[in-house]
């Protein structure tokens, strides 16, 4: 078994996530990036998607992240994201409405939302919504 390293995700609401892990795959701006015990000290920025990790027992777990960032040093990976949820925490009912506003918004049907905010609420939606559903 490959050694642990501790993982903490951070909302503003609340503690998603804090255990010992083996490896973590998460969303950078920049494209996806991996993460094991020993890897050199990182900051990066997040966009929305999916963040994946195993933990000490073999599983493994999704978390849906709307951006924000994540500090490794030392043995110890932080996630401060702008919103997160584990799969199975996830409205479907409620992010498919945010989906349909954010593409009613592009359309131009709502008004006082900018185009910019609606690409990413979009994003967000489709985010959730396709690690809801899982593979």
């Amino acid at each position: 078994m490959a050694s642990a390293f501790s993982l903490s995700i951070v909302a503003p609401d609340r503690s998603v996530v804090d255990t010992d892990v083996v490896s973590v795959i998460a969303p950078g701006a920049a494209g996806y990036f991996g993460i094991l015990r020993g890897h050199l000290p990182l900051a990066a920025a997040l966009k929305p998607g999916l963040l994946e990790y195993e933990d000490t027992q073999g599983q493994r777990h999704t978390v849906a992240v709307s951006g924000g960032f994540a500090e490794v040093a030392g043995n110890r990976m932080t996630v401060l994201a702008d919103a997160a949820e584990r799969d199975n925490e996830i409205d479907i009912a409620r992010a498919e409405h945010a989906l349909e506003n954010a593409r009613k918004a592009l359309r131009g049907e709502v008004t006082g939302v900018n185009a910019d905010d609606a690409r990413q609420e979009l994003d967000r939606a489709m985010n959730r919504i396709r690690i809801a559903k899982g593979p």
